[in-house]
Parts: C-alpha cells; sequence; structure tokens
C-alpha cells in the first residue's frame, strides 16, 4: 500500500477544524489497475485517472497518479468508487476502519465481449427473492435457479447482475454466497437495499451493509451512468434520507458529463408523478428526471412490467424474483437488458429450471397432422435457462436411412420453432421417423426422435357446437355439459401467434378461433389473433398497447380484451377492426391482469375502483364501482350470475357486487384465491390463504362449508364441478378430485415438474396445475406447467390420453362440437379432433 503525504490545502484545513474543535477524518488513497488480481498495489500497476471515489457525501476524482483524497464526513461508513467503465472489482467498497485512513482500490479489467466497442451492453435485472428460512425448507429452488442465472452470466457475456432489494435479512448470508464476484468472474453483483432489507442492527440498514456495502451509490459502463438509490422506508428505520441522499447525488453527478444517459435503479418506484427528485426544501431539490434519465429500475411490486408514465418519457421497468412465482403469478425469472450508447433499453425474459428441453409439438401418440397442400407442420419447443438457442434443424429417415438432408427450422417465438416438412408420396402409409436436432449458444445439443405413420389422407372434419365466448364458455365458468369424445384425440392443426400466451384461454366464436398474446418485454408483439377454425389459418392480427395476462371475451359481434395497462378494447370479430376502446385510467404501478367476463349484453372489466360495467355494443358505461380498491395485481377473471359478479383483491378481500348497480354486495377474508364457479347460487373456489376449497351463498358470502388441506393449492384453477365430484389443479400436487358432498378426497393425479414457475411464493421442485379442468362426456381435460395437455378418467383420475407440448401450459381448453382447442405458452394455438378415422 502506499501512503500519500498531506498538501498544504488539507493541512490548513485539518489545522483550522482541530482548533474548532470539528475534526474529521479524511480518506486517501489509490485507484489502480490489479494486473496480477491480488488485490493490493504493487510497483508498476496502472494508476487509473478521473475515478469518482465518495466517503457517502463528498465526491472527487482521481488524479494523475490514480490518487484520491477525501475531505472527510460525519456520518461516513465506506469508502466507495464509481467503477468506470470497461472494468470490474472484487469490491467497490471498504468499511472505515477506527484507525485507518488509507483505502486503495485494484480494479480488474473485464472481457472484451463484455462491453462491445460502441458501449453496448447486457445485463440482468432480479428483484425480491425473500430467502425466509420458511422457504428454504420448503424447496431447494434457490440453488439450482441461481445456479442457471450464474451458468447464463458466464455463457452469454453479462456485465453486471443487480438485484433490487429484498433479498430479506434471514438470508443475507445464504444469497450473497449464491451470487457475489467470486462466483461470477466474468461480471459483477450490485445490490439494492429494499424494505424488508431494513431492520436488524443499531440501525435500519446495518445488517444490510455487513453483507452488501453502501445502499447508494454508482457505476459506469459503456457510455451508461447507473445510480442506485435506497429504499426509503421499511421494516427498521434508516440513517439516510432523502435529503442525504439528494446531497450525495449533486456530487456525485457533478463529474457526469451533460448528456450522459443516467439509468437509475432502486426497490420501488420513486413517485407515481414521473418525477424523480431527492434532497429536501432546506437545501433543494435535484430530479432526474431533468437529466438525460432513461430508466427507473426496480421489484418491489413482484411482477413484470415495462411502461412510461404519462408525462415522462423515463422507462419504468420491473421484474420478480427468479426463485419463486410471484403475486400476480408473474413466472420466476431474470430480465436480461440490452443497453445501447443512447441508453435506450431491450428486454429478455429468461426462466430458471428449464435445461436444453425439446419436444416435438405437433407429432404425437404416433401420428401427424397433414396440412391441406400436403405437407407436414413441425412444430418444436426448445428452451434452456443457461443459454439461448441458436439453431434448430431436422431431418426425416425411413427404415434408418435419411430420406433427404439436414434442413433448418425458423423461430416463432422464445420457445417455439417451426418447419414443413414435404415428404415423398411412396412414404404415405409407412413409418417415418423425424431427428429434431436444437443447438445452443453454449456449444450444447439436444437431440430428440418421434416415429409417427404418415397419412396424406384429409384428417377428420371439425364439426362445430355452441360457442365458447368466455373463461371456460359462460360468465359462471361452470361449462356446459359436452358429449364424450373418442379418444385419443387427433391433432387437426397448429398455429404459432409469434407472442408467449400466458393465462389467456381460447374462445370459440363465429366459426372463428380468438387468442389474445403477452409481451412483458414491450416488443410491440401484444395482439388480439383470430384464426380460422377449421385450418387455424389467421385471418386477422389487432396489435394491442401491451400484454393481455387474462381471460377475453366475446360478444355482440365483438371480441373483448384488457391489457396490462388499463386499456380496453373492443374489436369487430369478422374483421378485426376497432370498434369502441376505453382508458380505464388504471394506477400504473398495479397491472390490470384480471379476466373479461360478458353475460351476453353487458361487459365487465377493470379491477378495484376501475371494476365497470359497459354496454358491450356500444361500450356506453352503466356503472363503476366506488366501494372498494386494489393495490396489488391478480390474474384472477370475475364471475358473473344472477345479478351478482364476484373477484378478488390480491391481498385485501374477495368482493360481490350488484351486477345492475354496481353497489358492493359483501366482502370476505384476503382475496387470494381462484376465479369462482358459480353454480345454482353458490360460488365454489380455492382459497389460498388457508389452502381450502370453499362453499358459498353467492348473493350474501355466507359460507356453506370448507375444506382444509395439508399442501398447498395457491393457484388459478376454477373447480369443475360434476355430480359426483369437484375436481381442481393444486399448486404442488397437480390435479385432485374430491366427493361433492363429503369433500373427502377420491383421487389424485400427479403431474411432472413444472417447467415454470407461476404460483405465487412456490418454488422448485412441485407439480403445480394452473388451468381449470373442462369435462367431455367422462373425461377431464386439463393442460399443466409441465408442458402437457392430459385427459383423465372423471371416476379414478386415471390418464386415458396425453398430448406433448414441450412448453407450460396455462390456458384452459376450449370444447366445440367434435373439436377441442388449446393453448401453451410458446404461443402455439392447437385444435383437436374426436375419433380415430
Amino acid at each position: 500500500m502506499r501512503k500519500l503525504g498531506m498538501d498544504k490545502k488539507w493541512f490548513h484545513l485539518v489545522i483550522f477544524l482541530l482548533i474548532c474543535g470539528k475534526a474529521l477524518a479524511s480518506y486517501s488513497g489509490y485507484v489502480y489497475v490489479d494486473r496480477n488480481g491480488n488485490q493490493q498495489y504493487d510497483e508498476g500497476e496502472q494508476p487509473l485517472t478521473k475515478v469518482s471515489v465518495s466517503d457517502g457525501l463528498n465526491v472527487v476524482q482521481t488524479d494523475a497518479e490514480g490518487r484520491f483524497e477525501l475531505p472527510g464526513y460525519t456520518e461516513a461508513r465506506f469508502v466507495f468508487i464509481t467503477i468506470p467503465s470497461g472494468y470490474r472489482a472484487f469490491t467497490y467498497y471498504q468499511r472505515i476502519q477506527s484507525e485507518q485512513t488509507s483505502y486503495d482500490f485494484g480494479l480488474q479489467r473485464v472481457n472484451s465481449k463484455v462491453v462491445q466497442k460502441d458501449g453496448t451492453h447486457r445485463f440482468i435485472h432480479i428483484s425480491d427473492t425473500h430467502m425466509f428460512d420458511e422457504y428454504r425448507t420448503a424447496s431447494d429452488g434457490y440453488a439450482l435457479s441461481v445456479e442457471h442465472l450464474r451458468e447464463y452470466v458466464e455463457n452469454e457475456d453479462i456485465a453486471f447482475v443487480i438485484h433490487t432489494g429484498d433479498v430479506a435479512r434471514e438470508g443475507f448470508a445464504s444469497y450473497k454466497d449464491f451470487l457475489n464476484n467470486e462466483n461470477m468472474p466474468t461480471s459483477q453483483m450490485f445490490y439494492c437495499v429494499g424494505n424488508h432489507d431494513l431492520g436488524e442492527g443499531k440501525y435500519g440498514e446495518e445488517s444490510f451493509e455487513k453483507y452488501f456495502g453502501p445502499t447508494y451509490y454508482s457505476f459506469e459502463v459503456g457510455n451508461i451512468h447507473y445510480i442506485v438509490t435506497p429504499m426509503a422506508y421499511g421494516d427498521g428505520k434508516p440513517t439516510y434520507t432523502n435529503e442525504s441522499i439528494g446531497e450525495w447525488l449533486k456530487n456525485d453527478l457533478k463529474y457526469v458529463s451533460e448528456g450522459k444517459p443516467i439509468i437509475a435503479f432502486n426497490h420501488s418506484v420513486m413517485s407515481a408523478d414521473g418525477h424523480f427528485r431527492f434532497g429536501s426544501e432546506k437545501k433543494g431539490y435535484i430530479d432526474l428526471s431533468n437529466y438525460n434519465l432513461r430508466a427507473w429500475i426496480y421489484g418491489h411490486w413482484h411482477h413484470d412490467r415495462m411502461y412510461y408514465h404519462d408525462d415522462s418519457d423515463v422507462l419504468m421497468i420491473c421484474s420478480p424474483g427468479n426463485i419463486r412465482g410471484s403475486y400476480d403469478h408473474s413466472p420466476s425469472s431474470f430480465r436480461v437488458l440490452t443497453v445501447n450508447p443512447k441508453g435506450d433499453l431491450k428486454s429478455d425474459i429468461r426462466y430458471p429450471y428449464i435445461y436444453n428441453s425439446l419436444q416435438i409439438a405437433s407429432i404425437d401418440n404416433g401420428k401427424a397432422t397433414v396440412t391441406s397442400h400436403g405437407s407436414l407442420p413441425l412444430s418444436v419447443n426448445t428452451y434452456s435457462a443457461v443459454s439461448s438457442t441458436k439453431k434448430v434443424s431436422y431431418c426425416c429417415y425411413f427404415q434408418g436411412k435419411p430420406c433427404g438432408k439436414e434442413l433448418p427450422l425458423k423461430q416463432q417465438t422464445d420457445f417455439s420453432w417451426y418447419a414443413e416438412i414435404k415428404l415423398p408420396e411412396y412414404l404415405n402409409g409407412q413409418l417415418v421417423t423425424v431427428k429434431v436436432i436444437s443447438e445452443f449458444a453454449n456449444g450444447e445439443v439436444a437431440v430428440k426422435n418421434v416415429t409417427f405413420r404418415y397419412d396424406r389422407t384429409q384428417s377428420v372434419p371439425i364439426k362445430l357446437g355452441a360457442d365458447w365466448t368466455n373463461f371456460l364458455q359462460t360468465s359462471g365458468h361452470v361449462p356446459y355439459q359436452h358429449k364424450g369424445f373418442q379418444t385419443p384425440l387427433q391433432l387437426a392443426w397448429i398455429q404459432n401467434v409469434g407472442a408467449n400466451i400466458y393465462f389467456t384461454s381460447p374462445l370459440v366464436y363465429k366459426e372463428n378461433v380468438y387468442i389474445a398474446s403477452m409481451d412483458d418485454n414491450e416488443k410491440g408483439e401484444a395482439s388480439m389473433i383470430c384464426m380460422d377454425v377449421r385450418q387455424g389459418t389467421i385471418r386477422w392480427k389487432y396489435k394491442l398497447r401491451h400484454s393481455v395476462r387474462s381471460s377475453i371475451a366475446a360478444a355482440e359481434g365483438c371480441v373483448f380484451a384488457q391489457d396490462v395497462n388499463g386499456w380496453l378494447y373492443a374489436l369487430d370479430a369478422e374483421t378485426g377492426h376497432l370498434v369502441w376502446e376505453k382508458d380505464l385510467r388504471m394506477n400504473k404501478q398495479v397491472p390490470l391482469n384480471d379476466g373479461l367476463v360478458t353475460d351476453g349484453e353487458i361487459l365487465y372489466a377493470g379491477t378495484g375502483r376501475t371494476l365497470s360495467a359497459f354496454q358491450a355494443k356500444s361500450g356506453k358505461l352503466i356503472w363503476q364501482n366506488k366501494d372498494w380498491d386494489t393495490e396489488h395485481g391478480t390474474v384472477s377473471t370475475f364471475s358473473v350470475q344472477d345479478g351478482v359478479i364476484i373477484g378478488h383483491a390480491f391481498w385485501e378481500a374477495t368482493y360481490a357486487n350488484d351486477t345492475r348497480t354496481g353497489r358492493k354486495l359483501w366482502s370476505k377474508g384476503i382475496g387470494f384465491g381462484s376465479p369462482v364457479a358459480l353454480y345454482n347460487g353458490l360460488a365454489y373456489y380455492i382459497s389460498n390463504t388457508d389452502n381450502s376449497l370453499s362453499v358459498v351463498e353467492a348473493k350474501t358470502g355466507k359460507r356453506i362449508v370448507r375444506k382444509s388441506f395439508d399442501f398447498a393449492l395457491h393457484n388459478l384453477s376454477v373447480p369443475l364441478i360434476t355430480e359426483q365430484e369437484i375436481i381442481f389443479g393444486t399448486a404442488e400436487q397437480g390435479v385432485i378430485a374430491v366427493d361433492r358432498e363429503t369433500l373427502e378426497e377420491k383421487w389424485r393425479f400427479r403431474t411432472g415438474r413444472a417447467m415454470i414457475y407461476t404460483v405465487p411464493t412456490l418454488g422448485d421442485p412441485a407439480s403445480p396445475v394452473e388451468c381449470s379442468p373442462v369435462l367431455v362426456g367422462d373425461v377431464v381435460y386439463i393442460g399443466a406447467s409441465d408442458g402437457y395437455l392430459y385427459g383423465l378418467d372423471r371416476k379414478t383420475g386415471r390418464m386415458l390420453w396425453k398430448h406433448t407440448m414441450g412448453a407450460p401450459v396455462l390456458g384452459s381448453v376450449a370444447v366445440s362440437g367434435n373439436a377441442l382447442f388449446a393453448v401453451d405458452f410458446s404461443g402455439n394455438v392447437y385444435s383437436f379432433v374426436s375419433g380415430i378415422r
């Protein structure tokens, strides 16, 4: 370590402060390139100039020799640096020791692949992992999800990883073992403090500082100045204030060139008005929106969001945790953000727990469908959490010999790839094998072979029955009785819509199939799509502003959807033209994930104080709820029957309103459950607060019966009511049936391990089923998060049929005539027909 001499200016300042009785410790040191990585300065190692160094208030820059001198600050607990672009550090901060005044910082140059020549780079955003002991003992998902994240970092040249708070105090030590600069040698790890990270020690942030260092600081990568700020409040009172952060920010930003893009991190949003102000009336404010603030990136709300404030051009980005499902059923994930020199961001959401997965979605049970022009659709779902998919190809074989050369598939979404196979006529009626090879960017390969009998004869024609105009067909979410299908079902067609499909289920209306898509990366891919019911051909596609994450509806010649930012759309079912639209004026912090429902003439949309009834045909407002509000999103869908509309507000209550006036009729408990099935004046739903099946009077809320279970339910599965059973999905145990009279368990069908986790607070390994069961004859059809669609015997739960999707199935099926329609997360829509030719 080198020691610095004291020049005249600092000498006189120290003497003055000693005389006044207000002596402050000053700090000095060097910033240099630690060429040999031994974390100490060695002769000949390069000094770094113009690196900002701070004590929490003052900010200075290193001189030509890499030297800095800080004047001192009474509240200082750390000396920390702004890591310059092109470098990483084992540590960017050092805790101030009582007798120590010299602090040196050795940096390492990063791999040239991490930051491109023009400054473009990528980083990963995660938040709200909540490492409480109760979760660690219930699941080992922590280790696996973080291992997948770390592998992705190394495979994909990621500049840094930022955790925006609520690691949660109990898990500080464990989580820092999972993610640190030692086990990510090519990247850098940063942490924000969240409200549940405050609370242990002599002051609110003491425990956080012990493991993660200062609660506010800055660093630079490429052309971007990144600022980390702390949560303003929490379980313990912090020593920092909005004023102290503002004073530090003024000092930090004085070394940032005018117009340089700034990206800020915090645990939550700063305000609802598009301003990002720190400071006080006494010392003045600094508003980051007056600088070139390009994005505010946060967590706290446990969901995936990207949006702009109405009066701001600052991009707001929220991400959940990578370990468990989030409160509004956002999946466990990590967000990869690409930043260009101007500070523009592109997003890609990645899902842990999937390793080199490859499944053929269009060929199963020894059969393959054939298009009207004689080709064979090849739809493949492939994905790996640790690396992007680089190339997918296929080759066909007959009697062990290739029928042609290896050919590529075209990527459609993050999971889905597609090609059309043209086989020679001599293979008609023969057994053919198709081999698919998926190559990942890290060099790993997955291979899948499937054998089928090639049959050029046209499939069984689709003959429609009743329309399916709501989630589970009716406004009460109790489907009509449908005649039995012959099994196995046969795939009639498959169509990918070019974007993921989340908790949206297909509709069948006016001889078309309708679906809406999700786009949590804001790439302009969210749409309402209309497909011809017999061929699957896309007839029209209407681009929506934002994601649709729940149920759509149809009535009065229109199809309806509402996006997460509160826009309600009515589209002409035949042409796709906009008939009317409404801005429901949602609180931007609360996503509108709720599903729509219609009773034929009236459309019910929104949630909380935006819950409204509209004339479906004209969009005229009939009433708007004034009696309750919500501060959290839920993917549940409202249910309507006999003058009552019932829905949930997460963490708040289950509410029932009068459908004629909008007046609240009753509320009960904590609203954390599945959509309600309304049947003969009773409401059936899964209550996730106590893992129970509840039955209440729809008009009064009076409880009739409740049955608790010793495993997690936590999901969106609407109970199916048959003459003898009540059947529903669970969070951990697949599908369960109970006796309708006694509520005693009759059977249980365990699905496979989930591909992604959407159930709130549920992590790996588990077998969640968030879809709702649909009964056709005596067969229950239900999709699962393991990537399969199942047909189960109603009486015994025995599996009678299944189809491999290879992507999570989160939307429930629709049935009309001899056809069943299903969707998967990859954006595939499937049509199956009954009977074997």
